[in-house]
C-alpha cells in the first residue's frame, strides 16, 4: 500500500507537496478504512483519494510524478547518459534544480521509506529506510559531496556484514562514480540480483498509471483467451446502461495484403507491418495477430459489441462505440484484475472523462465493494464537481489542487477545512471556500 508521497520541482510542482494515504486522528468516520499491522503498532490506511481543481492546476502532474518516479526505479538508466526530467521552470533558487521523490509504502508487513534527488544529469542523494519499534532507521543512504564525490552507507539491517548480499553491495556501490552516478543504487542492487532490493523494485514496478490516451495493450486478445474477463465486461456494460447487452470475439485467419489494399493501408505503414515476424499489431481499431511458420500466417481478431436496434441483433466495433463506453472498457479491466490481484494501487487521470456522474460515482463504490478484504488502493483525478459527496467520501480522501500566486501547484485535503457535520461540500466548494475553483476574469 501506499501510505505517503512527497515530490518537489516535477512539471507544475514547484516546492515540496505531500499527499498522506492516513486518516486524520480526530475524525468520527470509520469508513473505507484498512487496518495494517507494522512495527510500530497497527495503523489506518485509506483505500482511496481523489484531485480536484481547476483545469491546468497541476492534477496531471501530480500523476505524471509517480509515472516518472516508478520508471526511473524499475527501468534504470544507461550509463552516461542525461536523465530526461521536465522540472518547474520557474526556477526556484532554494531548489537548485533538484527535483526530490520520497515514498513511504506497506510491503510484507513491513513499512519502508524509499526516496532520491537528482536532476537532469546525476542522483544526489537516496536512501531506503525501514521502520522499527523506534521509528524509521537506515538501511541504506547515499549523498553526493560538493565534490562531485558519491558515498553509500550500508546498515548491517539491509544485510549482515561478511553475507553474500552485503559483499556484492560494496562491490556496486565502488561502481557509482563518473559515469555511473546517473543511476540508482536501488537499481543495481536489485538488477544484481540482491532480495531486499528486488522487492521494493517489484512494488513500483507493479503501480499501475491510467491516462486518458491509456488504452488497455490487447484488449481482445486478452478477452479471446479469457472468457471470465469478456463475460464480466459485458455484463458490467450491460449494468451501466450503455445499450451493449454482450460482447464477442471473432478471429479469423487472413490475407494481410488483401485486407490492407480494402484499407488502402500507406505503403510506408504496410512495410513496418511486415518486418513483423511475432507479435500483436493495432490498424484502424483492429488487432492483427502474426505468427511466423512455413507459411506465414496473419489472424484477425475483432471484439463485437452487440446491440439491439428495431429487434435486430447489431454487432459495433470498438471505434464504432460512443467515448463513454471506451473510456469503461478502459478502466473495468482494472475492477476485474482486482479480484485476484489483493496488493494493487492504481492512479488514474481524470477517470470521469467521458462518464455521467453517476458512472463515475458507481465505479469508485464498486471499487470500494471489490477491495474491502485486500490491500488495494485507487488515487485518481476528476473534473466532476459532484463528486465531492462527504456521504461517499471521508473528508481525507478529497484533496484540492490549485497553483499560487508564484504558478507552483499546492496541494490540501478536505480535511484541513473547518467542515461542520452534514454541511454540504460541493456548495462550499463552489462558492470558493476551498479555492482550487477556476477564477474567471472580467478585465477582458
Amino acid at each position: 500500500m501506499l501510505l505517503q508521497y512527497v515530490v518537489s520541482n516535477f512539471k507544475s510542482i514547484g516546492h515540496p507537496v505531500e499527499f498522506s494515504m492516513f486518516p486524520i486522528q480526530s475524525t468520527e468516520d470509520e469508513r473505507f478504512l484498512k487496518s495494517i499491522p507494522t512495527k510500530n503498532g497497527t495503523w489506518q490506511v485509506l483505500r482511496r483519494g481523489g484531485f480536484f481543481g481547476p483545469n491546468a492546476s497541476g492534477k496531471s502532474s501530480f500523476i505524471e510524478s509517480i509515472a516518472f518516479a516508478r520508471d526511473f526505479i524499475v527501468d534504470g538508466q544507461k550509463s552516461g547518459k542525461g536523465i530526461r526530467i521536465d522540472q518547474f521552470r520557474g526556477d526556484f533558487e532554494e531548489l537548485k534544480g533538484i527535483s526530490t521523490f520520497q515514498f513511504v509504502l506497506y510491503l510484507d508487513e513491513e513499512v519502508y521509506e524509499y526516496g532520491f534527488s537528482l536532476d537532469r544529469y546525476q542522483v544526489y542523494e537516496e536512501w531506503l529506510m525501514q521502520l522499527t519499534a523506534t521509528g524509521f532507521l537506515p538501511l541504506f543512504t547515499r549523498a553526493t559531496d560538493s565534490d562531485g564525490k558519491t558515498e553509500i552507507d550500508i546498515e548491517s539491517r539491509f544485510a549482515q556484514k561478511n553475507s553474500r548480499e552485503r559483499i556484492l553491495a560494496e562491490i556496486l556501490k565502488d561502481s557509482i562514480q563518473e559515469n555511473q552516478r546517473n543511476q540508482l543504487f536501488l537499481y543495481k542492487l536489485h538488477d544484481n540480483g540482491i532480495k531486499k532490493a528486488e522487492k521494493i523494485v517489484d512494488w513500483f514496478r507493479s503501480l499501475q498509471i491510467i491516462f486518458p490516451e491509456t488504452k488497455v495493450k490487447a484488449l481482445p486478445i486478452r478477452m479471446e483467451a479469457d472468457t471470465e474477463l469478456r463475460i464480466y465486461i459485458g455484463d458490467m456494460l450491460r449494468k451501466m446502461d450503455t445499450c451493449v447487452f454482450e460482447i464477442s470475439v471473432a478471429s479469423k485467419e487472413i490475407d494481410f495484403h488483401d485486407f490492407a489494399e480494402k484499407l488502402q493501408v500507406p505503403q510506408e505503414i504496410l512495410e513496418e507491418i511486415e518486418e513483423i515476424r511475432n507479435g500483436i499489431v493495432n490498424f484502424a481499431g483492429k488487432y492483427f495477430v502474426f505468427a511466423e511458420n512455413k507459411k506465414k500466417r496473419t489472424v484477425l481478431v475483432q471484439l463485437n459489441f452487440m446491440h439491439k436496434l428495431n429487434g435486430k441483433v447489431i454487432p459495433f466495433d470498438i471505434d464504432e462505440e460512443s467515448d463513454g463506453t471506451q473510456r469503461l472498457l478502459d478502466l473495468l479491466p482494472m475492477l476485474f484484475a482486482m479480484r485476484e490481484d489483493s496488493h494493487a494501487i492504481y492512479f488514474v487521470d481524470e477517470i470521469d472523462r467521458s462518464l455521467h456522474t453517476k458512472l463515475s460515482q458507481y465505479l469508485l463504490s464498486e471499487f470500494v465493494n471489490s477491495c474491502e478484504n485486500t490491500y488495494n488502493q485507487i488515487i485518481f483525478t476528476a473534473h466532476d464537481v459532484n463528486l465531492i459527496n462527504t456521504n461517499e467520501f471521508r473528508q481525507e480522501e478529497i484533496w484540492f489542487i490549485e497553483k499560487n500566486n508564484l504558478g507552483e501547484s499546492r496541494l490540501r485535503p478536505l480535511s484541513d477545512f473547518n467542515l461542520k457535520k452534514g454541511q454540504d461540500a460541493l456548495k462550499a466548494y463552489l462558492s470558493g471556500r476551498f479555492g482550487a475553483v477556476p477564477m474567471i476574469r472580467r478585465d477582458f
